[in-house]
């Protein structure tokens, strides 16, 4: 679940969802007010994810399947992916960044 990076507090769903769909790059805390940002280690594990996705459109190439199951297949993909995503955000009290020593 999504724990708060200063104060430890876990975010119920519906502030978790928030901060999963927000385009802020942060987003307070709703226990202790301090801004959360998502770490870069869940930054970088969700991407590797979304890459799940393009790798199902090319089963086609590889089996005989309809594309009636194939889009129902990407589409569980996504949700699967999306309720992962919403239940493992990891959050930083700091804006990481991966240049980080290039910006001081």
């Amino acid at each position: 679940m999504t724990r708060c990076s200063s104060c430890h507090e876990n975010w119920s769903v519906s502030s978790a969802l928030k901060r999963y769909t927000a385009i802020a790059p942060g987003m307070a805390c709703p226990s202790c007010g301090q801004m959360q940002y998502l770490s870069e280690r869940y930054r970088e594990r969700s991407l590797m994810m979304m890459l799940l996705i393009p790798l199902l459109m090319l089963i086609p190439a590889f089996f005989d399947i309809s594309i009636v199951a194939m889009s129902l297949l990407i589409l569980a993909a996504f949700i699967a992916i999306a309720v992962i995503h919403l239940f493992t955000i990891e959050l930083s009290g700091d804006q990481e960044t991966e240049h980080k020593g290039l910006m001081e």
